[in-house]
């Protein structure tokens, strides 16, 4: 995938692979991307597929051991991140890039008050005075639905929804100029998760933030998102706007998430999964990633590593099928 100097967050060919047991897993397997300003772009695929750790790489707190970037660019605006010392990465951590974790039980410090954990992050990076941080903290509270006189209360006094909206107040607390989202609704039941979305669109056109959005709600996707990256294996294996990926989806991997939806349309009894289980990350298959549990797989797929082909306009696949119709069609 090509990288566009305007963008304000560039990853290229980012590897990331883990130690266990003596194995290697390759959890990352050489992903490409670019956000730009104001801009948000989804990763969607299946638990495992490597989302989570690329959104980690780029703040760079992948635990080490047992987590590795073999290589790899990682660059926000005209720095990169990979070359940055640790003193760097906290002035730029839950100021310039913050992150919603995926975890709401485990991403608190369950000694700590709720409102403390949010007042001293705006006071690291805004500078405010300690009275001034409290009552920007029970605001963003109260921005996530959250009564502001719960502010002196513990972890251990919120449900899971509660919790995961107080991660979120503490990541838009600071009006990050990049947010990295790993399923930031997935606790929430619908109506907060319509507040959350809101308030996350808000900050994006106000601020121009970009977001890097994880996510296996395709309907959150369409909703937020600009751009799609659907990852399979540690690898984009299909990129494009929303509407080209929603519209015009190519890879049997990015059909058969589609076709796992319920339908109230089409009449079918049951849904369509996909056949198979995920590859295990320290025993890929060859070739295509995907060509074990795929529909139109040929012979080729099994040993043939393919490219992102360039459909048309910022359509990207990565497909054997696809590769051979482009082929043919520049005869």
């Amino acid at each position: 995938m090509s990288i566009k100097n305007e963008s304000f967050l560039k990853v290229d060919n980012l590897i990331v692979e883990y130690t266990s047991d003596g194995q290697i897993i390759h959890a990352v397997n050489g992903v490409s991307l670019e956000l730009q300003k104001g801009k948000t772009l989804g990763l969607v695929g299946e638990t495992g597929a490597g989302k989570t750790t690329i959104a980690q790489s780029i703040l760079r707190i992948l635990p080490d051991p047992p987590a590795k970037i073999r290589s790899g660019d990682i660059w926000l605006e005209d720095k990169n991140i990979m070359e940055m010392s640790e003193h760097e990465l906290r002035k730029i951590r839950g100021a310039k890039v913050a992150m919603v974790f995926q975890d709401p039980m485990t991403a608190l410090n369950p000694t700590m008050r709720i409102g403390t954990q949010i007042a001293d992050g705006i006071r690291l990076h805004t500078g405010l005075s300690k009275s001034e941080a409290n009552e920007r903290a029970m605001k963003m509270l109260e921005m996530v639905g959250i009564p502001r006189d719960r502010f002196r209360e513990f972890p251990h006094q919120f449900s899971g929804g509660m919790k995961q909206r107080v991660i979120i107040a503490i990541a838009l607390s600071c009006n990050p100029d990049l947010l990295l989202a790993d399923e930031p609704t997935t606790a929430l039941d619908v109506t907060i998760q319509a507040q959350v979305l809101e308030l996350i669109n808000q900050l994006k056109h106000e601020k121009n933030t970009a977001m890097l959005l994880i996510t296996h709600d395709l309907g959150v996707v369409a909703e937020t998102c600009d751009d799609v990256a659907v990852i399979y294996a540690g690898e984009i294996i299909e990129y494009g706007s929303r509407e080209e990926i929603f519209l015009d989806a190519k890879h049997p991997y990015t059909l058969g998430l589609f076709g796992s939806l319920p339908n109230m349309s089409d009449g079918a009894s049951r849904l369509a999964p996909i056949k198979g289980q995920t590859p295990d990350p320290s025993d890929l298959p060859t070739g295509c990633k995907f060509h074990p549990r795929c529909p139109k797989a040929i012979e080729e797929c099994s040993s043939e590593n393919v490219e992102m082909i360039t459909l048309n306009g910022t359509h990207q696949c990565r497909c054997l099928n696809y590769k051979m119709l482009v082929a043919g069609r520049e005869k």
